[in-house]
């Protein structure tokens, strides 16, 4: 037997796919109803507004997927440096951050100068991840294998690393091209 979406779910899915590859702006509404066949009084019903539906979609759609793409879990078997090390390689397999980048970094940039509620949900969420490898940057750190410093920086210089290359032009980005100058990243921080 197959669960049927509700239509509030299938307008988070589709907002998630769209404003990944076209943007905030770039993202129409009729485009999403369109898609998710979804008639407007439906969307309505749920979100009064397109940046509610993106908010929506924030919590509900695009930090979960980036918490799962940059986990930084601790395992008590595990250094910091291997679960950098897997954290990268997990990245770079993932054909969707390779050819289109970070999802909350994209969102993050373009809105930051847009709308401050929706800039204040990702960067939220950036300072939730930069505070999750903090922690295992200070395992790292304490355990010996990582290069003394403030933590908290340490890791949004890592993480806005990641983005930026993720972020190159297509052409650019590639699987190995982004393993290669991440783990030397990697080695960057080691002692």
């Amino acid at each position: 037997m197959s669960t049927q979406k509700s239509s509030r779910d299938k307008l988070l899915d589709v907002t998630f796919e769209e404003v990944y590859k076209y943007g905030y702006s770039g993202s129409a509404t009729a485009s999403i109803l369109k898609r998710a066949a979804v008639p407007r009084g439906s969307m309505y019903h749920h979100f009064s507004s397109k940046k509610e539906l993106v908010l929506a979609m924030i919590a509900e759609r695009l930090i979960p997927k980036v918490e799962e793409f940059f986990n930084f879990n601790m395992r008590s078997d595990s250094t910091a440096i291997d679960i950098l090390t897997h954290t990268m390689i997990k990245i770079s397999k993932n054909k969707m951050l390779i050819m289109h980048g970070c999802p909350l970094h994209r969102l993050m940039f373009e809105m930051s100068a847009l709308d401050s509620d929706i800039a204040s949900a990702c960067e939220r969420e950036f300072d939730n991840l930069s505070s999750n490898l903090a922690k295992v940057l200070s395992f790292g750190m304490r355990d010996g294998r990582i290069k003394q410093g403030d933590p908290k920086e340490l890791a949004e210089f890592i993480l806005s690393s990641s983005w930026g290359l993720l972020s190159r032009p297509l052409g650019l980005s590639t699987k190995v091209r982004f393993l290669q100058d991440s783990l030397r990243l990697i080695e960057s921080i080691k002692v």
